[in-house]
């Protein structure tokens, strides 16, 4: 990953951009259960194979993490709907994706509306030091909406194009 500073947290791999705001988050521990949800959800998943060919394409995507000045920080790796009513003006979701996709391949909305997206990076879940997947940080607050279906997708780089998608409704 030129140009990438590789930081490692509990075996996990992690590419940012340099000056990187997540640097410290990631330091801090702030993402360890994302980064482990991810690596367990690519454990669990029996397409992943080690190769020497292209990037193996999108085979998974979850959304992972939702935090918001009304609510907190909420884990929702797995469900449908939150526990907790959220919103605010810090209002974040992070999503991860196994396989090739990522960065500008990914799409994200929040109540009908496009999220932006803050950051895009490189996670190597089983050491290799390449990469097997993203973690990307949505910003949802604006347009101001404290409810609604966050929907999320990625799109493989390279064949077979595929797209896979999740969402949660967010109370």
């Amino acid at each position: 990953m030129k140009g990438k500073e590789k930081i490692t947290r509990n075996g996990i791999n992690i590419y940012l951009e340099p000056n990187s705001p997540n640097k410290q988050k990631y330091l801090s521990g702030e993402f360890d259960k994302s980064l482990e949800a991810m690596k367990k959800a690519y454990k669990a998943n029996k397409n992943n194979k080690a190769m020497r060919a292209p990037a193996p394409p999108v085979s998974e995507v979850q959304i992972l993490e939702i935090e918001s000045t009304q609510s907190g920080y909420e884990r929702v790796f797995g469900k449908t709907i939150t526990d907790k009513d959220h919103g605010g003006n810090y209002f974040l979701v992070s999503t991860g994706v196994t396989g090739y996709g990522g960065g500008s391949y990914d799409r994200a909305k929040f109540a009908g509306n496009d999220a932006v997206q803050l950051s895009s990076d490189g996670v190597d879940l089983t050491g290799d030091n390449i990469i097997d997947g993203w973690l990307d940080i949505w910003d949802i607050s604006k347009p101001a909406n404290s409810s609604g279906r966050f929907e999320f997708s990625s799109r493989s780089i390279n064949s077979p194009f595929n797209s896979l998608s999740t969402s949660i409704y967010i109370k």
